[in-house]
């Protein structure tokens, strides 16, 4: 089953590539693009859900705090107590959404690796990369710099919650892009551009009127 899942996928990236006057290149693109805006609706919702649950908890700060004072001998009696306080202001776990998402994207990306891992073999060059097969540091420094761009957008990064640990992902993002063919870093590339989008929207939401707690 597996096997013919990663075979359609390859079929449809020839596909792609045919339709693009036989650049694969352009095709593994065009593929990230049309997979990421076609979940971005769920994926921004998870986002925006996480964000509106991080202002929520930023308004129960202090109520937090006496809590933790007022049981701090009892860990048990202050992990009910905070659950219940969460529960009176309609704070879920906020794990639901993001698992639907991961339980989709995984499979589905995994397979799009492995298809393309199997066309980047025979695939021409594309624009500056000469062999799609082979890691290139430029195209690296692209998902870098899309990733860093996403991060300065994200409305719950702000200016105090930026730490080392935060720009973490960037570096890993461009490390890995680099050790990884080029074609899949194409795909990685389309992925980045789409989060970055993703980011503007909801920094535009959080900063509209009325968005906050609801």
């Amino acid at each position: 089953m597996w096997s013919t899942f990663v075979d359609g996928l390859s079929e449809l990236l020839a596909q792609l590539a045919t339709w693009m006057d036989g650049s694969y290149g352009m095709a593994v693109i065009v593929l990230a693009l049309v997979v990421r805006l076609a979940m971005l609706p769920m994926t921004l919702k998870t986002a925006e859900q996480g964000w509106l649950r991080q202002q929520q908890l930023l308004t129960l700060k202090p109520k937090l705090a006496q809590l933790r004072e007022r049981h701090a001998g009892n860990p048990a009696a202050q992990a009910q107590a905070m659950q219940a306080l969460y529960r009176e202001h309609g704070i879920g776990g906020g794990l639901g959404s993001s698992l639907l998402v991961a339980l989709v994207q995984a499979p589905l990306g995994a397979g799009i690796y492995a298809a393309i891992r199997q066309g980047v073999a025979g695939a021409d060059s594309f624009l500056w990369i000469p062999k799609l097969a082979r890691p290139d540091a430029w195209l690296a420094l692209v998902v870098g710099l899309l990733s860093f761009a996403a991060l300065l957008l994200n409305p719950a990064m702000t200016e105090q919650t930026r730490t080392l640990l935060h720009w973490l992902p960037v570096a890993v993002s461009a490390l890995m892009v680099w050790h990884l063919a080029a074609g899949l870093g194409l795909y990685w590339t389309g992925s980045s551009a789409v989060n970055l989008l993703q980011m503007a929207v909801l920094r535009r939401r959080a900063r509209s009127p009325g968005a906050g707690v609801r």
